[in-house]
């Protein structure tokens, strides 16, 4: 504790708390007896009056008989501490020391500001790429979407057109079944023709070993010749039925390409013809039926001479 008035550097000079940027530099300490003594004696003497310029003489004799009898061995005279000169270097290189920091705040300050303006412009870039790649991307959606649009009518047109050919595919199985049948049938139908083919060669063959003698006989005896000049068409001549004239022909022409026969000429016309054509397609007798032209022929002839 300092005491004021003309015995403030008999104590102890308190500390001045540390000021940043100065360098800490040990304080001066009186530590003698005597000091210590007469800075007790006055704390506890005058510590709630106020001291005065001069202390009674008695007192102060008394206070420096105490302190010179106490402490005469291990006496050390108060020293006064100043410091001006180191507190305005401490305080100018304090000032120095903040300057700087100052300085190095602004500097960070200005570093941090444009670190961060960077990154501002770097996630505005990023952000319009990304708004670029948005866009993009949504158009190819969209075309994606239009493509997916155009393969599923595709696929319904192609389901349609596979439905149609396997409903078809049904109705050629069908019909092939239907054909397989037909054919089975044609070819038994064939078969059996072919055996009556096989059957009529052999009656012809037969029939064509006797026909040599027969037309003989037709041609002599009977005065019968047959000419073929048209398909499916035979021309019996008759001869022999004029008694003047023997050789004169007389000519009737039958159609064979049907069941039914068919007289396409006769000349000379006689009478009853067509009777005799239906006697032919009803008794299948084709001999009867040249027997009868020829007796037609003969009255035609006797009729015509009378």
């Amino acid at each position: 504790m300092n005491t004021p008035g003309r015995y403030q550097g008999l104590t102890t000079p308190r500390r001045r708390p540390m000021t940043p940027g100065r360098r800490d530099h040990s304080l001066p300490s009186f530590n003698s007896p005597a000091s210590i003594k007469i800075g007790r004696m006055l704390e506890s003497a005058y510590s709630n009056t106020a001291l005065d310029d001069e202390l009674p003489g008695e007192v102060a004799e008394n206070i420096a008989a105490a302190a010179m009898s106490g402490t005469a061995e291990e006496y050390d005279p108060p020293r006064v501490w100043f410091q001006r000169d180191e507190d305005r270097r401490q305080n100018e290189e304090f000032t120095r020391r903040v300057d700087e920091m100052v300085q190095e705040l602004k500097r960070l300050v200005r570093d941090r500001k444009s670190e961060h303006t960077s990154q501002m412009n770097e996630w505005n870039e990023r952000q319009s790429r990304m708004a670029a790649d948005m866009s993009a991307l949504e158009k190819e959606n969209s075309s994606i979407l239009s493509a997916l649009k155009e393969e599923h009518g595709e696929e319904t047109e192609l389901s349609n057109a596979i439905a149609s050919l396997q409903i078809k595919q049904r109705q050629s199985e069908s019909t092939t079944k239907q054909l397989a049948e037909k054919k089975r049938a044609l070819e038994t139908e064939l078969a059996r023709r072919h055996n009556v083919i096989a059957e009529k060669r052999q009656v012809l063959g037969m029939q064509s070993a006797k026909n040599p003698p027969e037309l003989a006989f037709f041609e002599n005896q009977m005065g019968i010749s047959i000419v073929g000049g048209q398909k499916d068409v035979l021309t019996f001549v008759f001869t022999f039925i004029s008694l003047s004239e023997p050789s004169r022909p007389f000519t009737i022409s039958i159609d064979l390409s049907q069941r039914e026969y068919a007289v396409t000429k006769c000349v000379p016309a006689i009478a009853d013809l067509q009777t005799h054509v239906d006697w032919l397609n009803m008794s299948r007798d084709f001999f009867g039926f040249l027997k009868r032209i020829r007796r037609g022929f003969v009255d035609h002839y006797l009729g015509s001479a009378i």
